[in-house]
């Protein structure tokens, strides 16, 4: 399947997906750990919004007074971004195991009897998934800690809030799309190619995973469904094996379903 609407088309995908029978179990984990630090990001965010606020505007000269009224979609823009960056963090590292596990399960599902993993036991699979996510992080905190300075530089600060809009919807896909990929253990910098490679949907995805964790209800599913959704997409899209017709015509066939 190619089309230039499959990020979003994965997105929905995963939020069917994870509410078919045999699945359910392995949502679990990730949809509570989700829950419980969706409420705390929520309550950091807001005070957050505020100090980042009043800094912002007291850093403008008198004269500049005016644009308040710039700063503060802008300042909201970027909160979000930071607040999605910390929640994914903190979500990721306390279910990188059981993301992989989901992954695993949906790619079984989605293309049948031919799927074949690398062998190993359940202790090698969770510390090879933990050891991932600690990867993933430091990958993350090296920008994250670059967009942080920016975002004190006086001038270029008003441009941080956009950088943290893209990077936050970038840092989804890269968090998501990466369970597959590590499930049959392509390394991190080949993950990242990639990703690079067809960035139109990786954009695409990141970009429906954020949207979706703005929404009332469909956010506390984010993680699992994005899992399934993220799985979605690399066997329609970045999976090389992907050359039997026959899996093709079923997988187009499910997603007419949704």
């Amino acid at each position: 399947m190619n089309t230039l609407f499959a990020g979003p088309l994965a997105m929905l995908a995963g939020l069917r997906i994870i509410f078919t029978p045999g699945l359910k179990r392995f949502v679990l984990v990730p949809l509570l750990s989700n829950i419980l630090l969706l409420g705390f990001c929520i309550w950091f965010g807001i005070k957050l919004f505020d100090s980042w606020l009043d800094s912002f505007v007291q850093s403008l000269p008198s004269y500049l007074q005016f644009l308040e009224w710039l700063i503060w979609p802008l300042v909201l823009i970027g909160t979000l971004g930071f607040i999605i960056y910390g929640f994914n963090a903190l979500t990721a590292l306390i279910a990188a195991p059981f993301n992989g596990l989901l992954a695993e399960k949906v790619e079984q599902h989605l293309r049948a009897e031919i799927v074949q993993f690398p062998d190993e036991t359940l202790g090698q699979m969770v510390k090879r998934s933990l050891h991932r996510e600690l990867q993933k992080q430091w990958f993350f905190l090296k920008r994250v800690l670059l967009l942080i300075i920016i975002s004190f530089i006086p001038g270029l600060n008003l441009l941080s809030p956009i950088l943290w809009l893209l990077f936050s919807i970038w840092m989804l896909s890269v968090q998501y799309i990466d369970y597959p990929m590590d499930n049959h253990q392509i390394n991190f910098h080949d993950m990242q190619a990639r990703l690079k490679q067809k960035w139109w949907h990786t954009f695409g995805f990141g970009f429906s995973a954020y949207w979706c964790m703005l929404i009332p209800g469909i956010n506390l599913l984010l993680m699992p469904a994005a899992v399934a959704g993220a799985t979605w997409l690399w066997v329609h899209q970045y999976s090389e094996t992907l050359t039997s017709v026959a899996i093709e015509d079923r997988s187009i066939n499910r997603v007419k379903d949704i």
